[in-house]
This record gives C-alpha cells, sequence and structure tokens, in this order.
C-alpha cells in the first residue's frame, strides 16, 4: 500500500487544472438541478407502456444505460442497450428507442438513431445538443436538452435522472418525487466524509485509491450492480488512467475463481455488494472473498447499508466510486479531466 500521507502532500490545483473534482464533489446538487430541470418533460401519450424499448449509447452516455437495464431486468419488458452501429432487427413501429449522446454528435448512436428512424420506431434523445438534437427536431420527436458544461461522465446525473423520469411517465418505473429528495439528502450527507478538503486519514475514497495504486482493479458486480461496475470500470479507466476490468457473478464463479493464482500481487478486487442480493448470491459473495483471502489477494466489499431502495444504493456507489477514481488519478500523477487517447482516436475516424 503507498504511503498514508501521500494524499495529504499532493497539489491538486496543478494536476486537476480543469476542475474535474468541482463536478465530482457537485454531484448531489447536480442529481437536484436534473431532477428539477427533466420533471416536466413530457412524452406522447402513444409512447406509454411500450413492450420493446432500445437504448442507445456510448461510454459515459451509455454506462447510464446499463444501470436502467439492471432496474427493469427482471420486468416484461424487452430491453436492449446497444453501444454499437447496428440495432436489433427486431426493431419496428411498436419499440421506442431512446438515444443518449451527451455531445449529440456520436456516430454509433447517431447511426442508430436515423436506422430506427427508418424502421418506423418511436423515438426521444436525451442530449446538449449536436447532430442528435437537429435530427430529433427534423423527426418532430421528443428531445430533451441541458446545457451542464463537462466531460461526458461528469453529467452522469443529466443523463441518468432524465432517463429515470421519462421511463416512469412511461409506466415502467416507480418512485415518488419525495423519496428522489430523500436521496439527495443521503448524497450530500456521504458526499461530506469524501471531499478533497477531508484528510486522508478520515476519508474512505482515498484511503481506498491508496490501496489500489499500482494495481489493477478488478471489479466484481451481480446483476442488480452490473451496470454500476460498468460505470467504476469506466471511471478507473478514464478518470484514474489506469487499466480495470469487470467480472459478473455469478459467472466469475465458474471460471475466473481458477484464474487466481497468476501473476500474483497485480489486482485488487472490488466487489459491489447489494442491499437487495438474492441470497444464493449473498453466499456467493462471502464464499468468494474467502477464495481471495486464502491466494492473499486484496478485495475492498463496497456496500451501503443505509440504502433503502435500489436507486439510492446505486447512486451511492457511482458517487464513491468516482471519488476513488479521482485520487485514483491523482495518486498517478494523471489528470483526471481529459481523454487524450479517445480523442487521438476520434480525430483520426474523421
Amino acid at each position: 500500500m503507498a504511503n498514508i500521507e501521500t494524499l495529504e502532500k499532493i497539489d491538486f490545483k496543478k494536476l486537476d487544472p480543469t476542475g474535474m473534482i468541482n463536478h465530482i464533489e457537485s454531484f448531489p446538487k447536480l442529481c437536484r438541478d436534473a431532477f428539477d430541470e427533466a420533471k416536466d418533460f413530457s412524452v406522447p401519450p402513444y409512447y406509454i407502456k411500450p413492450k420493446k424499448i432500445v437504448l442507445l449509447g456510448m461510454g459515459g452516455s451509455g454506462q447510464t444505460l446499463e444501470i436502467v437495464k439492471d432496474l427493469l431486468y427482471e420486468s416484461a419488458l424487452v430491453l436492449e442497450c446497444v453501444h454499437n452501429y447496428i440495432i436489433p432487427g427486431w426493431v419496428d413501429k411498436d419499440t421506442l428507442v431512446i438515444a443518449s449522446s451527451y455531445s449529440g454528435n456520436t456516430e454509433e448512436v447517431l447511426t442508430g438513431f436515423i436506422a430506427a428512424y427508418e424502421k418506423g420506431a418511436k423515438l426521444l434523445a436525451i442530449t446538449t445538443g449536436g447532430k442528435l438534437e437537429i435530427l430529433a427536431r427534423k423527426y418532430s420527436v421528443p428531445v430533451f436538452t441541458f446545457g451542464y458544461k463537462s466531460v461526458p461522465r461528469a453529467a452522469f446525473p443529466y443523463l441518468f435522472i432524465p432517463l429515470l423520469l421519462v421511463l416512469r411517465k412511461l409506466g415502467h418505473l416507480e418512485f415518488k418525487d419525495a423519496e428522489m429528495q430523500t436521496t439527495f439528502d443521503l448524497l450530500d450527507d456521504s458526499s461530506q466524509k469524501y471531499l478533497a478538503s477531508v484528510s486522508v486519514f478520515q476519508n474512505p475514497a482515498k484511503i481506498l485509491a491508496q490501496k489500489i495504486k499500482g494495481k489493477i482493479p478488478v471489479i466484481y458486480a451481480t446483476e442488480k450492480l452490473h451496470g454500476v461496475g460498468m460505470r467504476l470500470k469506466a471511471a478507473m479507466n478514464e478518470n484514474g488512467k489506469n487499466f480495470s476490468f469487470n467480472e459478473d457473478m455469478p459467472e466469475l464463479n465458474h471460471k475466473s475463481l481458477e484464474g487466481l493464482a497468476n501473476p500474483k500481487g497485480m489486482v485488487y478486487i472490488m466487489s459491489l455488494e447489494s442491499n437487495f442480493e438474492y441470497d444464493r448470491n449473498q453466499i456467493r459473495e462471502n464464499v468468494t472473498a474467502a477464495v481471495l483471502a486464502k491466494y492473499k489477494i486484496p478485495v475492498e466489499r463496497i456496500k451501503f447499508i443505509k440504502a433503502v431502495d435500489r436507486l439510492t444504493e446505486i447512486f451511492l456507489h457511482v458517487m464513491f466510486g468516482d471519488f476513488v477514481s479521482y485520487y485514483l488519478a491523482i495518486l498517478n500523477n494523471d489528470n483526471p479531466g481529459i481523454n487524450d487517447n479517445v480523442d487521438y482516436l476520434k480525430s483520426h475516424l474523421g
């Protein structure tokens, strides 16, 4: 483990010139703002209760879609997340296709959106503008636009909460406004422990980042937190500038446990655990932790006991993971607010 005083001596402003920490520390406020801006967004009556939904999104926008899919996993709804150019062949006039793109210029999303229009699907978009907004206006379909300026991954509340509200209006999610406000209050309270101004000696996010420094974080999660695991993996990559991978339980128990012996000393397991887990998976989490201990592989079992519902649990996990990934970037001596390699690739795609 790194020297526990390391994060006490780092110049945050020098390593974070874009002020990424301001977005992360503002997470509870952004949730409130996004909720207030999106709660009156309307959808046409003939959109209500669709039997098939396709969600289009990449990167920071796309991660929110997988979390929504987890929330609806046990419903009768046919739902598919597309992180590519090609939409499912079963998309038709009875399908609702929701495109999410922070910039509005994500080429995979635009390609899928146009293909869905050509198939006669019902369409909806969430974006700050760009070509996606232009297409939505051209097609005369609902588009929720917001103006929050950040890198896409830092705009999670604006990409996630409007989608939740849309799905509530469609009749596929149930939650009360007062319940969301209680969740936001808990986020406010919880975030105080993770702020950059809080010493590493009292800051769980800084402590975990220092444990992970120099290792490859591997995220374990069941279907309850599958999308959150994908989000955390991406945060470790994009914010933390660190290799990271995620694995699904119980599938990992059928193969990955046999790969723990080698190479030694390279990984750190982050086990995301839910208060609402299927009982057999709870047993699997405990046994898996015992196997990891046998091989002396460090594991952080992350669970938020105060979460009284799945949405609250999701928000708490996402916020904590963002803080950890940020402090990991600082320890890695990297700027958490830029994406040089991703930008390089996009520039060469033309």
